[in-house]
């Protein structure tokens, strides 16, 4: 095909355009590219997602680097302790480079010794030992739920000749705790005992635990001193205070509504370890233990003066019941329980929109049966001395409010940002569309016209081109120009079609 003739006819029919058809077509054609580029843009856009977050400058470092290797695109956000990766390629990255141990989150365990050293000296090995049972130790406790990060620093003595010469293997760990989230003490006393069972000699109490805050985490393991002592006596007030809580909570909840019910509990316990051993007797049940009979006889006494005497002794014991009573500790010694519980809440009448809900106070006839399965739930116990108040008052439910209104404008506001951006692409499909059709048109509607008649054939993927005899090309140009004439000034057409008729009729 003979595209220079074709871009020479196309140059003569534009350059003989007026300026209105010009800039429709070159205004059509950049429109129609503009839509093209901005679709292509959208459609293979990459979208990120966090590959790593919270890293150290050392192990962000080492990441760049191996993403830099593979040709990988990234971005750095959150100061350089988040690494964005294209979102598709997320986990296969992330088990490359586990697979290559990046990060390593600051922290070398036993791996130390892949390497061999053969020249290294017995000092350098124990040295090697002591950070390879650190990095394992950090490791171990940074799998913990509410760990984010964890240090281990080991002093292990070395081995003396006399035991009063030997001094005690030491350890101090420090925790760096996730936002929100903070250890008990049951979980600090486990972390403690690790650390003790993984280095010999190492006793708990010789462990030291501490965040990053500088706050002392750790306490004596004795169970008799009094500071671990309080800190168990606390931690099991506070849980059966929880547990009687969430009881009553869930409880009057499924009566009077989620949120609108308000529980505390004060709990007393007997702390005190009594062991009480009680002996009884009863005299009116007396029992034998042993009886002795003696029986003598007189040779010189005859027969009938009764020469023989019997004595019988008998030994008693009254019957004796022996009980020994051990009181355990932590028993409950008095409860005490403060509920308060919200109105009713009545629509406005007539359906008003806007109006605020009537608030109606509950009747004491609900409140005494609030209290009533209150005491129930709890075990009341008059001996005990427990005490349940249940009171009715309006809860303040601006904050509540104010969050129910966030939240719906956050869904509205969702909501229309995923309508726009749909509306968007079809806008975007129906101005692609349209520009092309526009082009399209344009092109026909003018260069067409104006264009010399090309027979263009194709046999055998080869273009051929047929010119038209002068006569013929005389004949399809006054066609053309009629055809311009007709459509451009239909008018002035009709009057000149009807005065050829005429003509022709006279003739």
């Amino acid at each position: 095909m003979d595209w220079r003739r074709y871009w020479e006819e196309i140059k003569r029919v534009y350059d003989g355009l007026d300026r209105r058809k010009r800039l429709l077509i070159g205004g059509s054609a950049l429109g129609t590219i503009l839509i093209l580029v901005l679709f292509i843009s959208l459609s293979t856009r990459t979208h990120y997602a966090a590959l790593f977050t919270g890293l150290d400058p050392a192990d962000a470092g080492a990441v760049v680097e191996a993403l830099k290797a593979d040709g990988v695109n990234y971005k750095l956000d959150n100061g350089g302790a988040t690494i964005l990766v294209p979102r598709e390629k997320v986990y296969d990255l992330r088990l490359k480079l586990a697979a290559q141990g990046i990060p390593q989150t600051g922290t070398i365990g036993y791996e130390i010794f892949d390497q061999n050293n053969i020249g290294s000296t017995d000092f350098v090995q124990k040295i090697n030992y002591h950070r390879a049972l650190e990095g394992e130790l950090a490791r171990t406790i940074s799998t913990l739920n509410e760990v984010k990060a964890a240090r281990v620093h080991l002093v292990i003595p070395e081995k003396r000749l006399f035991e009063r010469d030997q001094k005690e293997a030491t350890a101090s760990v420090t925790l760096k705790l996730k936002p929100g989230h903070r250890l008990t003490s049951t979980q600090v006393q486990s972390i403690a005992n690790l650390v003790a069972s993984s280095v010999e000699g190492l006793r708990p109490e010789n462990v030291t635990i501490i965040d990053t805050k500088g706050n002392i985490l750790s306490r004596p393991r004795d169970v008799n001193s009094a500071v671990a002592l309080s800190d168990n006596q606390m931690e099991l007030k506070k849980k059966v205070e929880q547990y009687y809580t969430d009881r009553l909570t869930q409880l009057l909840e499924n009566v009077v509504g989620k949120g609108k019910v308000a529980v505390q509990v004060a709990a007393e316990l007997n702390f005190d370890r009594v062991e009480r051993t009680v002996e009884k007797y009863d005299p009116d049940n007396m029992v034998v233990i042993s009886q002795e009979q003696e029986v003598q006889e007189n040779p010189d006494s005859g027969a009938s003066a009764g020469g023989r005497s019997q004595h019988t002794i008998t030994n008693y014991e009254a019957n004796k019941t022996i009980e020994k009573i051990v009181q355990d500790v932590g028993n409950v010694k008095r409860l005490t329980v403060a509920v308060m519980v919200d109105g009713k809440y009545l629509a406005p009448p007539n359906g008003g929109k806007g109006a605020e809900p009537k608030y109606v106070p509950r009747s004491e006839t609900e409140l005494e049966q609030l209290r009533e399965a209150v005491k129930t739930a709890i075990g009341f116990s008059e001996q005990r001395g427990d005490e349940v108040q249940v009171v009715n008052l309006p809860f303040d439910r601006t904050q509540l409010e104010q969050e129910e209104r966030a939240l719906q404008q956050m869904e509205r506001r969702l909501f229309w940002e995923r309508m726009l951006k749909r509306l968007a692409y079809l806008l975007l499909i129906l101005g692609l569309g349209f520009g092309l059709y526009k082009v399209v048109t344009s092109f026909k509607t003018i260069l067409i016209p104006h264009m010399q008649p090309v027979l263009s054939l194709e046999p055998g993927g080869e273009a051929m081109t047929l010119e038209l005899p002068p006569d013929i090309k005389n004949n399809v140009r006054l066609q053309q120009t009629i055809a311009t004439l007709t459509r451009e000034k239909p008018d002035d057409a009709a009057k000149l079609l009807k005065a050829w008729l005429v003509e022709e009729v006279n003739e």
